[in-house]
């Protein structure tokens, strides 16, 4: 491996030295055949990368040529011709000799040689692309394989060809993941896809994913498409937990570097709480009531999230459709965090039936961010309905009965007290 600043100086030294060659040949009247042009697909190969070397060779001579003259006829009559034609260059193998790191994808062996590859008129190029492959354990650095042209009626050509490699990859960094996330609400997780190439890279996409179907994700695939070297892009997925406890979750980043397909993983959780943060508080309800008779209970409906929540409403559920609960539901509206608000219900007990009676207050409410309605249960609150009493003799009834006996005693008295003065 040789380091990148000897790499440059090298190839400088190279082509002068080349350039030399290609007069040296110039002068000697024979084909000055060169490479005017190289490519290396990916730009910089990733260790186990497959790519190609595209290579330009052109025939530079322009002066050198053939002269062939024929003469015709017999004597006294005889005529001659002259014919000047250009010198190609005859390439009879182009191959390419491989390094330690950079092996040439051909079968057989590593020199297997391009042969008959034929003339090279002057002034005609010639495109040659060769297969090539970076070693699985091939360090971080630049490599030179060295292009070999055997020119049959010139100087044959050696040319470096400089192939860098790069272990750098697409990576996905935590931007803003939250450590826990109630049951009962949608968060917004964000991440950070980061090329840390030298190269662009292509077809690069993330998706998401959990070990269970215990957590929803919208969406769950993000498609990026092209990413240019050093370059950064954020992304955003939004999180739906369908059960309590430690989630863990996958975010995985697939892209090409030219041909080649690779892949990263970022790790991550969340722990789900209990969706207890939306709360229905008792606050008054009778211990009993006789049949027939109005139950008042009252609730504080308490915001105990960490964010503001929507259309929040508390709505009675009774096992009977024909008991009577007004209002049939309780609309309290948007709450921010922290809020504590009021909520009453009566309830008609005529036709409850006499013992113990459960009935349930549910909580509903939408998720600020993401719009989704979410219901809980809230409270059950139980109501011991009595048998009213017969009633006994009204209170006036005894009062009339008494003032009657009172009347009959002083009546007769006074009848008595009549007849002794008789």
């Amino acid at each position: 491996m040789i380091s990148t600043n000897k790499s440059i100086t090298l190839v400088f030294a190279v082509a002068a030295l080349l350039l030399l060659a290609t007069a040296a040949v110039s002068d000697t009247g024979g084909p000055a055949v060169m490479v005017t042009d190289y490519k290396v697909e990916p730009e910089v190969l990733m260790p186990g990368d497959t790519g190609t070397i595209a290579v330009t060779i052109m025939n530079m001579d322009t002066k050198s040529s053939e002269t062939e003259s024929t003469t015709s006829g017999g004597l006294g009559g005889a005529t001659s011709s002259t014919k000047v034609s250009e010198v190609s260059a005859e390439i009879e193998t182009i191959r390419l000799s491989s390094s330690g790191e950079i092996e040439w994808l051909q079968k057989g062996s590593h020199r297997t040689q391009y042969y008959n590859v034929g003339s090279l008129g002057q002034g005609q190029s010639i495109l040659i692309s060769l297969p090539i492959k970076a070693e699985d354990s091939t360090s971080d650095g630049t490599y030179f394989t060295e292009l070999y042209i055997e020119v049959d009626n010139g100087d044959n050509v050696r040319f470096p060809v400089p192939v860098k490699v790069e272990s750098s990859s697409v990576e996905i960094l935590e931007k803003d993941i939250p450590a826990d996330i109630s049951l009962s609400e949608s968060r917004e997780i964000e991440i950070v896809v980061a090329n840390n190439r030298p190269n662009s890279v292509s077809g690069v996409q993330v998706h998401v994913q959990a070990e269970s179907e215990e957590l929803e994700f919208i969406p769950e695939r993000i498609y990026i498409g092209n990413l240019a070297a050093y370059e950064q892009r954020d992304l955003i997925f939004s999180i739906t937990p369908l059960s309590e406890g430690n989630k863990d979750l996958q975010f995985i980043v697939d892209y090409k570097n030219d041909v080649n397909s690779h892949q990263n993983r970022l790790d991550s959780a969340v722990s789900v709480r209990s969706n207890s943060d939306i709360k229905l508080i008792l606050v008054a309800a009778p211990e009993s009531v006789a049949k027939g008779e109005v139950a008042k209970i009252e609730f504080d409906v308490a915001n105990g999230m960490p964010k503001d929540v929507k259309a929040v409403t508390v709505v009675p559920v009774s096992d009977s459709r024909k008991v009577r609960i007004l209002p049939s539901q309780y609309f309290v509206g948007d709450m921010e965090v922290g809020d504590v608000f009021s909520a009453s219900f009566d309830i008609d007990s005529s036709e409850l039936k006499v013992g113990d009676n459960k009935i349930a207050f549910n909580l509903s409410f939408r998720d600020i961010d993401t719009d989704r309605i979410y219901e809980t249960r809230g409270y059950e609150v139980n109501i011991e309905v009595k048998e009213r009493q017969k009633e006994a003799i009204p209170a006036i009834a005894l009062a009339f009965v008494a003032l009657l006996v009172v009347l009959l005693v002083v009546g007769v008295i006074m009848w008595r007290r009549a007849k002794r003065r008789k």
